[in-house]
């Protein structure tokens, strides 16, 4: 059995367009693998989600008149509390594993990598 070098050569060609082309979309941000997610929780319930890489300007947000947090393009942190310790606003902003937690007020911020592209068998 004889192997046509022309055959070879186009699929090897149809390989590499295919890689390159594979390469190039999820450089480009055909996949989303990690988006930093604050997930805000107030008596273990999720009351906001907020997308830390979308932010254009900072803001802040209320949380039962008992804490304010301000968002920041990556990072989030309790600005202001009306718990006596304050240790939610003494742990300033963060961008990474550490939550943010106030007790007195049952008020925790965690931050989490938003993989929606993928599948759980993959994450």
């Amino acid at each position: 059995m004889k192997i046509d070098k022309r055959v070879v050569g186009a699929a090897a060609v149809i390989a590499a367009v295919a890689a390159v082309s594979l390469i190039a979309w999820v450089w480009i941000g055909g996949v989303e693998f990690d988006e930093p997610v604050a997930r805000i929780y107030k008596n273990g319930e999720p009351v906001y989600t907020v997308y830390l890489s979308r932010i254009t300007a900072p803001y802040e947000i209320n949380v039962e008149d008992a804490n304010v947090i301000e968002v920041r393009k990556g990072e989030i942190g309790v600005t202001r509390a009306d718990c006596p310790d304050k240790l939610c606003v003494k742990t300033g902003f963060v961008s990474g594993a550490v939550p943010v937690v106030c007790l007195p007020n049952r008020l925790e911020i965690r931050i989490e990598d938003d993989a929606r592209d993928l599948d759980g068998v993959t994450r």
